[in-house]
């Protein structure tokens, strides 16, 4: 177990150095620039959604960790309401136009499109262990990712300050519930009889998550960076 979270947290801490976030931050380019992928925010935290209530969630479970993970996923419930509510509130869940929609399904957002695809025949039928570290793998990299769109987006709006820690505070409060680090869950680990196999599956499946949301993340990058919104780059 211990393995498996130091894992996540090595992962989560190059995964947080990825060029995309070095590129949202940069505040020499314009911040619409900076957004110019964010057509798939909405859509992408949907599925987000999706995946959480409709496949790592499983009704009728005696599994203790399972037990733990469908109350946890009521949780996660909200966090995305609230993230949706967010990017309504920064201008960036609008009504989609025809060029929107070429964008959604081209070529250019395959990765970032096909996801959660990939990540439901991940967990579907998976064992609750695996689901579980597929979880705390998503909440690790959309703390990250949502965090930094979060960043820029205010830069747009004109957001007064008590509002702007009110909406940086729904991400925060993702960090402050990860079900893998909550003492009931690590004392269900603790106690339940998992082999080692199981372990390092659950090791290789966490390996694994990171590799193909990093793989949407450079995707991302990368149309921000060969196309363009039109406006004119800050000079600082």
């Amino acid at each position: 177990m211990k393995e498996v979270i130091a894992i996540i947290a090595k992962k989560k801490q190059e995964f947080a150095r990825l060029p995309l976030f070095d590129f949202l931050a940069n505040k020499k380019i314009h911040p619409r620039q900076r957004l110019i992928f964010s057509p798939v925010l909405a859509p992408l935290a949907l599925e987000l959604s999706d995946l959480n209530k409709y496949v790592l969630r499983e009704s009728g479970s005696n599994n203790p960790v399972q037990e733990l993970l469908n109350k946890h996923t009521y949780k996660e419930s909200y966090y995305w309401h609230s993230c949706l509510e967010n990017l309504e509130k920064l201008g960036l869940n609008q009504s989609i136009s025809y060029g929107d929609l070429r964008f959604l399904w081209g070529e250019e957002t395959n990765k970032t499109r096909s996801l959660c695809s990939v990540l439901e025949r991940l967990a579907f039928q998976a064992p609750p262990l695996q689901k579980l570290v597929l979880a705390e793998v998503l909440e690790v990299t959309a703390k990250v990712f949502f965090d930094a769109v979060l960043r820029v987006a205010m830069e747009i709006q004109d957001i007064p300050k008590k509002e702007r820690a009110y909406l940086g505070g729904g991400y925060l409060r993702l960090e402050n519930h990860r079900i893998f680090n909550h003492p009931e869950m690590q004392h269900v680990l603790s106690e339940s009889n998992i082999s080692d196999r199981e372990w390092q599956e659950s090791l290789e499946l966490a390996e694994t998550v990171f590799y193909l949301v990093t793989e949407a993340m450079d995707e991302l990058l990368e149309n921000a960076q060969t196309n363009s919104c039109n406006t004119v780059l800050q000079v600082a």
